[in-house]
């Protein structure tokens, strides 16, 4: 009832702000669309001129405020909803290292911190919606409400855009224009200051239409009027650029679609159709636009810095200074009005004698000439730039209305040419010339990987064919939102429009739109989310092991499961005394890292085979980050997941498999506290989350494990292989015969073998028959060595020469006929679950071993003969009473096989294999469950998947992947808890 209660008020919360969100886009976006009328109209802000910087208004304290509250809304809504783990795509991880670029190239050329998160904030602002819709992922029916209410907005201005091309000036004056600049070219501005961001909007809108119209042409006539009505007000604009980014971008729709081209360039000819009526109607027009074409012709022919600003010349005769001829490299846009001198006016002086001025040089275009300087600015500092926030941009020019005065940029600083403006008009420019290459290499990769899942689910899209045979088409939103970036970089060059407040947030929204709606709608969930070929290839693991693979059975058994069914698996490990670089065993590929196992009792000498094998395998993965659909990395210690982190920043799946918990083992061996034991704490608390999921042996371990983490559960039992240990029933001692006891495993003063040696020994006395039998390595070895010497027990106890591989244990145990586990207990042993108790119970070997709350919590005491505590006289007791009596011995062995039957390896393998399948298929983007699915587990149960899904695609399937849909099949079926 408390999770009811607590899934439903989280539930509650989510949609509220799911509603908070969607006001806050709304708000957002209505206010950016009106903030120019409400700052030139109805506040008459005064404009920023040269060397001045316009006051702050409330519409923009606002939006600032909105784009704060929008960040922490998103957030909010993700961390309520646990979905931290979708925002780790390439993209996002791009953003990430945009911004580390941003600051360090501020750092280093001596921006101030408060300048460099004004920057950032100002160049970034507009991802901060892209993750709002991220964080909404709303369905198309409320993509479609949003649009719907925002799309009269549009119209207005379109048609405000219209009426100015249709009236003249007087149009204008009814919005409420006072400026004329725009009206005496005859371009229309409509409700923004700019007639430029009425051509971003009008352009993007149309891009919006024409996807529709491409996906289905048979629209009504009402779409083809829209279309129309946005050209004719985008053509008003006269926006150079805007039209002719629109145009690429009618190029890129049907490359996206790959069909149906006749729509999209019967839509490019409207667009050169209405772009044309203005230039028919008004020959200021023309003229503007032959001017801007000498203007670049002239640039080129004349670079800045090739000749000087003309000035008058005057002859020595005294008289007024003649008025200076104004630069004419001013082919960019009409300056504002500047406003009048105050100074007061100069003494009458008689009329001078001047010679003729120069005539003025020809007009040049002002982008090309910055441009030229920027190249010379860059070559001297190519790498990191001149500091971010510190050249050309708005933010810029708020810092340091003179931006232009500084020193390193030349001489005389950056020559304007007499264009006194507040920005260099290309935002790729002034971030180049900002942030070197790494900045504007990184801005650029970053939007490149925001298009690249809308690419690759547009070409999915193409390979599918509906029920008539024809082939389909993505939804229209990846068209619009990749021609859109198209849009977005060319514009760049030509304007600083992904710095200003309108074209950010019109080109978030559309990526946003495409990121939830349109993706969504290519990866339906009976369709596995990767791609075609790799629907049928084999996995990629990859195993990291602070230990000999050999002698490690739970590795084993879980690398050869994955091989069997035809998986390509690598295991990482430590080195063997005669073992090559590289060996394939039983079809695992096991690479020996240079780093051999120790063994004994220095906390120091445990750290530095630590540290050396975790720096031999980071060195080995970091080469290799995408070489694996899935990494998983064992304890102890598990700090070593971090080995992993080139394959995280890759969004590689990395699964922590917690054998033992490093600081029990360290507590029972060294002491408990001090500064390598926290040390140790805080490590495994970090690992676990890292980790994107973790999996453990039991359930003691799977309680302290939850404590510490969040992150899903799973439960696989150190079960031994059915290969190597078949079932087999109780083989009692021959009459005549041995009676021998075992044991096998890590040898350990922990383990209390030395007391084992001992109570055979006295057992000895009594029954001269009983021999025992020490399998394993470890740093007890050669104490006990020395015991069996000094007690003349050579014949009697028989100790390992070397250590043997876990193929090599069954044969051994052959003639065994009591296995004994006499561990001592302490932190480590009080939360164990022997493996070598359940494979002597399979090889129906009765087992004599310690208690504690693990073994007790899944075998009944008929089933072991406990010894409590593991002391001499205790074990001398248990060995006696099996020894001496075979009908117990053989009821004890039937009862541990029946009670192993449910924690068998068979059982366990359905369990591990489809945590496999459902973690790896994170990597190629496959739906994965919800935060309900993915709830912690116990022993046999896995993470319920979404009903009628499939793991893989197709008929023709090799053998390795009908066994991966066989098991996960197999473990869908059981029960969750």
């Amino acid at each position: 009832m408390l999770r009811a209660t607590g899934a439903s008020g989280i539930a509650n919360w989510t949609r509220r702000f799911d509603r908070l969100l969607w006001v806050l886009l709304l708000c957002l976006l209505v206010l950016v669309l009106a903030e120019g009328w409400l700052n030139g109209v109805l506040l008459q802000a005064r404009m920023s001129s040269f060397g001045d910087v316009a006051p702050t208004t409330w519409p923009r304290l606002l939006k600032n405020g909105l784009f704060l509250a929008l960040a922490v809304a998103a957030a909010a809504k993700i961390t309520m909803a646990r979905r931290w783990r979708s925002f780790r795509t390439d993209a996002d991880v791009a953003l990430a290292v945009l911004f580390v670029v941003l600051v360090v190239a501020g750092l280093v050329s001596g921006s101030s911190p408060s300048l460099i998160a004004q920057a950032i904030f100002v160049y970034l602002r507009g991802a901060i919606i892209f993750y709002a819709w991220r964080a909404l992922a709303p369905d198309p029916v409320q993509v479609r409400r949003f649009v719907l209410v925002l799309a009269p907005l549009v119209a207005v201005h379109a048609l405000a855009g219209i009426l100015q091309l249709a009236v003249g000036r007087q149009a204008y004056l009814w919005l409420g224009w006072n400026d004329m600049t725009w009206a005496d070219i005859n371009r229309a501005q409509g409700l923004f200051k700019h007639p430029n961001d009425l051509g971003h909007l009008l352009a993007l809108a149309a891009l919006g239409i024409a996807a529709v119209l491409a996906a289905r042409p048979r629209r009504p006539a009402r779409w083809w009027s829209a279309f129309g009505v946005v050209l004719l007000g985008l053509a008003a604009t006269q926006s150079r650029e805007s039209i002719l980014a629109a145009l690429a971008g009618l190029v890129v729709i049907p490359l996206v679609n790959g069909t149906r081209k006749r729509i999209v360039f019967a839509c490019a000819a409207l667009v050169v159709l209405f772009a044309a009526v203005p230039l028919v109607i008004t020959p200021s027009n023309r003229a503007e636009w032959s001017r801007r074409f000498d203007g670049v012709v002239n640039a080129v022919k004349a670079p800045s810095g090739s000749r000087p600003t003309p000035q008058p010349t005057q002859s020595p005769a005294p008289g007024p200074t003649a008025a200076a001829t104004p630069s004419q490299d001013q082919a960019s846009q009409p300056a504002p009005t500047q406003p009048a001198s105050t100074q007061p006016a100069p003494a009458e002086q008689p009329s001078p004698v001047t010679q003729p001025a120069a005539p003025p040089p020809a007009e040049r275009e002002i982008r090309v000439l910055y441009a030229q300087q920027a190249f010379d600015l860059w070559r001297h500092r190519p790498l990191l730039g001149y500091g971010t926030g510190q050249f050309g941009g708005y933010v810029a020019y708020q810092n340091n209305p003179r931006w232009n005065e500084d020193p390193r940029f030349g001489p005389n600083g950056f020559d304007m040419h007499g264009f006194y403006t507040e920005t260099v008009d290309s935002f790729w420019l002034h971030l180049w010339v900002e942030t070197g290459a790494i900045g504007a290499l990184a801005y650029v990769g970053w939007l490149f990987l925001l298009i690249r899942p809308l690419l690759t689910a547009s070409r999915r899209a193409r390979r599918k064919s509906d029920a008539s045979g024809e082939r389909t088409l993505p939804s229209p939103a990846l068209p619009w939102a990749i021609a859109t970036m198209a849009v977005a970089f060319l514009v760049a060059f030509l304007s600083i429009s992904l710095e200003d407040p309108l074209f950010p947030a019109l080109l978030f929204t559309v990526l946003g739109i495409a990121w939830t709606v349109g993706l969504a709608r290519h990866a339906a969930p009976d369709l596995p989310r990767q791609r075609v070929d790799e629907a049928d290839r084999p996995l990629r693991i990859g195993m990291v092991i602070v230990s000999e693979y050999e002698a490690n059975p739970r590795v084993r058994r879980e690398a050869e499961a994955l091989a069997a069914r035809g998986d390509d698996v690598t295991v990482l490990a430590l080195n063997r005394a005669g073992a090559p670089r590289e060996e394939m065993i039983d079809g695992v590929r096991v690479i020996h890292l240079r780093v051999s196992k120790y063994r004994g009792d220095s906390a120091l000498a445990y750290l530095r085979l630590y540290g050396a094998f975790f720096v031999r395998a980071t060195a080995w993965l970091i080469r290799r980050p995408r070489a694996f659909d899935l990494v998983q990395t064992h304890t102890m210690p598990e700090a070593m997941i971090f080995t992993a982190a080139a394959q995280k920043l890759a969004r590689t799946p990395v699964l922590l498999d917690v054998h033992d918990l490093t600081a029990q083992l360290f507590a029972s061996k060294f002491s408990p506290r001090g500064l390598v034991m926290r040390g140790i704490q805080l490590s495994t608390r970090a690992a676990f989350a890292f980790a994107d999921e973790v999996l453990t042996v039991h359930e003691p371990y799977a309680e302290t494990i939850r404590a510490m983490t969040k992150r899903p559960l799973t439960i696989v039992l150190n079960s031994p292989d059915e290969r190597l240990f078949p079932p087999r029933e109780h083989r009692p001692p021959a009459t005549d015969g041995d009676i021998v006891f075992s044991y096998h495993g890590l040898l350990a003063p922990r383990h209390g073998l030395a007391n084992l040696v001992e109570a055979v020994a006295q057992l000895h006395r009594e029954m001269p028959r009983v021999r025992l039998q020490i399998l394993g390595s470890g740093d007890a070895l050669a104490a006990l060595r020395v015991q069996v010497a000094e007690g003349g027990l050579d014949g009697i106890v028989s100790l390992p020469d070397g250590l043997l591989p876990i193929t090599s244990i069954p044969p051994a145990l052959e003639r065994v006929h009591f296995g004994v586990l006499p561990s001592q207990l302490d932190p480590w042993t009080r939360e164990v679950l022997p493996t070598k108790l359940m494979e002597y119970m399979a090889l129906g070997v009765p087992v004599i071993s310690f208690r504690n709350r693990v073994i007790v919590r899944h075998f009944p005491d008929d089933a072991i003969t406990f010894v409590d505590p593991a002391d001499v006289a205790n074990l001398v007791a248990a060995m006696r009473g099996l020894a001496s009596d075979p009908e117990r011995a053989r009821k004890q062995a039937e009862r541990a096989s029946v009670a192993l039957v449910p924690l068998q390896w068979r059982q366990q393998k359905v369990t591990y294999l489809a945590l496999i399948d459902r973690l790896a298929r994170r990597r190629s983007r496959q739906p994965v469950p919800g935060p309900q699915a993915a709830a912690r587990t116990h022993v046999g149960a896995i993470p319920r998947q979404r009903e009628g899904t499939h793991d893989r695609e197709g008929t023709h399937q090799h053998e390795g992947t009908r066994q991966r849909e066989e098991t996960t099949s197999a473990a869908v079926t059981t029960e969750t808890t």
